[in-house]
C-alpha cells in the first residue's frame, strides 16, 4: 500500500522550503539546517612528522557556553604519544603501601559507582609570553590569534578513592604516584638520566577526594587516545599536569616521590638552583575579557555587552569586576548561571559607550578563598601560572 511519505524522503515539515529555503522569499533564510550563521572554530593543531595531530591549542576567545568541544580541548603531553591499548587489554595495578595489591582491568573499574566531573583545565604554561609583555621585554601577545592552553570538559569515571579503599591504604601512606604510559626523556635531565614514564605524586587528601577520578569518558563518550584513553586521572582545580594520561599504575608511598617535573619544571622560584622552590598544584584566580576580544581596535559608539570567563582551583568565583579606564574604576559584572564548584563561569558587562575616545577594557576576579586577580604577575623563572589583569585598549569612534 502506498503511503504519503515515501521511504527516504524528507519529512514536509523538515523541508527547507518551508523553513524560508533557497526558493524562499524570506530575507533570514539559511542555506544550511541550522537556520542561523554558524561560524567554523577550529583548533590550532601541532603536527608530528607524520602529519599526526599531537598537540591542540584551543581558541577560547571564539567559544560560545562552558564546554569546549572534545574536538577543541588542549591537548599537551612532555613525551612522545604511547601506543594505543585497547580497553580490553588495559590494566591498572595498585601497590605500595597498601594492604591488598591489586590489578585491576577496564570492565572491573567500570564496575565502581561511576561519578561525573565538570571542570576547567588549565596547563601552567598557558599564558606565559605575557611575563615578557609586563617587563617590556617583548610584543602584546593576543590570545585570539594564539590560541590558548585552557579548556573546559565533563568528565566520567570513578573515584580514585574507591579503587585505593579497596586496596587498603595503611597508615604510612601519604602519597600517591600516579605513573602514565608516555615515556621519556626531558631536555633539560641531567647527564646520566634514564627514560622514564611520566608521573606525578598526589597527598593522599587530594587523591581521597570524591571529585579526583579515574575516567574512561569526555564529554558524554568514551576518551579518545589524545586524552588519555583508555583511563586517565582527573584531578580537578590542579594544574592540567596533574591528570595522568594514560595511566597505568598507582604507587602508594610514606614520602613525597621523587617525581622529576615536580622541582625541575612545575615549581615557583627565581633560579633552578633556588632552595625554596614551590610545588605548583592549585590553579590560580584568573579572568579574561573575550568579546569584545583582544584583537579589536575600534567600536562604534553605543552600548556593548562585554564578556569573558572566569577561573579558579581555590574556590568559586564570587566576583567579577570590568573596568573600561585602565583600572582607575571598577564596575561589577553579572555572574551567569550555572555556577560550579571547579568550572569557570561567563560574566557579562553592559559597557555605556557614548563618548568618543580611548578606552582600556579589562576585568578581575575574586574567588570564594577570597583571592583577587591581581595587576602584576607572579614572576618566576619556569614562566608559569600567569594570573595578572590584562587590558585591550579600544578606541570608541
Amino acid at each position: 500500500m502506498a503511503t504519503q511519505q515515501e521511504e527516504g524522503a524528507v519529512p514536509d515539515f523538515l523541508r527547507m522550503e518551508d523553513a524560508g529555503g533557497p526558493d524562499s522569499t524570506n530575507p533570514h533564510r539559511s542555506e544550511t539546517w541550522y537556520g542561523w550563521p554558524s561560524k567554523q572554530v577550529d583548533p590550532v593543531n601541532l603536527l608530528d612528522d607524520e602529519g599526526r595531530t599531537r598537540r591542540v591549542r584551543t581558541p577560547v576567545m571564539d567559544l560560545e557556553g562552558l564546554i569546549t568541544p572534545t574536538e577543541l580541548h588542549y591537548v599537551v603531553q612532555h613525551f612522545d604519544i604511547p601506543e594505543v591499548v585497547p580497553a580490553d587489554q588495559w590494566t591498572l595495578t595498585i601497590d605500595g603501601e597498601v594492604r591488598n595489591p591489586l590489578t585491576i582491568n577496564y570492565e572491573q573499574l567500570r564496575r565502581y559507582p561511576g561519578r561525573t566531573v565538570r571542570t576547567v583545565m588549565e596547563c601552567s604554561g598557558s599564558d606565559a609570553t605575557y611575563f615578557e609583555y609586563f617587563k617590556g621585554e617583548g610584543p602584546k601577545p593576543s590570545r585570539t590569534q594564539e590560541a590558548m592552553i585552557l579548556s573546559a570538559s565533563e568528565w566520567t569515571g570513578a573515584p580514585l578513592a574507591s579503587v585505593l579503599n579497596d586496596a587498603g591504604l595503611t597508615d604510612k601512606a601519604l602519597y600517591i604516584r600516579a605513573e602514565g604510559w608516555d615515556e621519556g626523556l626531558p631536555a633539560t635531565a641531567a647527564p646520566g638520566t634514564e627514560p622514564f614514564f611520566y608521573d606525578k605524586g598526589l597527598p593522599r587528601l587530594k587523591a581521597l577526594h570524591p571529585d579526583t577520578i579515574l575516567c574512561w569518558a569526555q564529554n558524554g563518550q568514551l576518551l579518545e587516545h589524545l586524552h588519555g584513553a583508555p583511563v586517565r586521572l582527573l584531578v580537578p582545580g590542579w594544574s592540567g599536569n596533574w591528570s595522568v594520561k594514560w595511566i597505568r599504575r598507582l604507587e602508594v608511598l610514606d614520602h613525597l616521590p621523587d617525581c622529576w617535573y615536580h622541582y625541575n619544571f612545575y615549581y615557583y622560584a627565581d633560579s633552578p638552583d633556588a632552595t625554596d622552590k614551590e610545588l605548583i598544584t592549585t590553579i590560580p584566580v584568573k579572568s579574561m575579557v573575550t568579546h569584545p576580544n583582544d584583537d579589536t581596535e575600534t567600536l562604534p559608539r553605543g552600548t556593548h555587552v562585554v564578556r569573558g570567563y572566569a577561573w579558579s582551583g581555590d574556590g568559586a568565583i564570587t566576583q567579577v569586576e570590568v573596568s573600561v579606564d585602565g583600572g582607575e574604576t571598577w564596575r561589577a559584572a553579572r555572574l551567569e548561571e550555572p555556577r560550579e564548584r571547579w568550572m569557570w563561569v561567563r560574566w557579562s558587562y553592559l559597557w555605556e559607550a557614548n563618548e568618543p575616545g580611548q578606552y582600556q577594557v579589562m576585568s578581575r576576579a575574586t574567588d570564594a578563598s577570597g583571592r583577587t586577580q591581581s595587576r602584576v604577575p607572579r614572576y618566576n623563572n619556569m614562566r608559569k601560572n600567569f594570573t595578572a589583569v590584562v587590558g585591550y585598549d579600544i578606541t570608541i569612534k
